[in-house]
């Protein structure tokens, strides 16, 4: 899980090369104890840049991350694949990796990372 709890908190990947990276997140708002569920799907990353995958919460909101998938949708090419946080000052690398044509980056709920090939294993 991540926490971002300020209208600053994104988090954000940042894709080292021209790929095909497509990113879906789920989060839970809590808003003085109103819980909404959200998820967004980020369209294909398909250059080397800076990509915010998950925005800011509004005020008074705390946004908790429960899943995170990255997926190199590219048929040949591989891209590092680097996750930030970053609180509108600092930005904190997450995890980093190179990820192969078909292979997958994954956060899941409890916090936990796997990169798995693009058989699944």
């Amino acid at each position: 899980m991540l926490l971002l709890t300020s209208t600053s908190d994104i988090i954000r990947v940042v894709t080292g090369s021209a790929a095909s990276v497509a990113v879906h997140a789920s989060y839970i708002d809590n808003n003085a104890g109103t819980i909404t569920p959200g998820r967004t799907n980020t369209a294909a990353i398909t250059s080397a840049t800076t990509t915010t995958v998950v925005a800011s919460p509004g005020s008074g909101v705390q946004r908790n991350v429960k899943y995170l998938g990255f997926e190199n949708n590219h048929a040949t090419a591989s891209t590092v694949v680097t996750v930030q946080h970053f609180d509108g000052t600092t930005s904190v690398d997450l995890i980093s990796v190179v990820l192969l044509a078909g292979e997958d980056l994954v956060m899941s709920s409890t916090g936990d990372w796997m990169h798995h090939d693009s058989n699944g294993a």
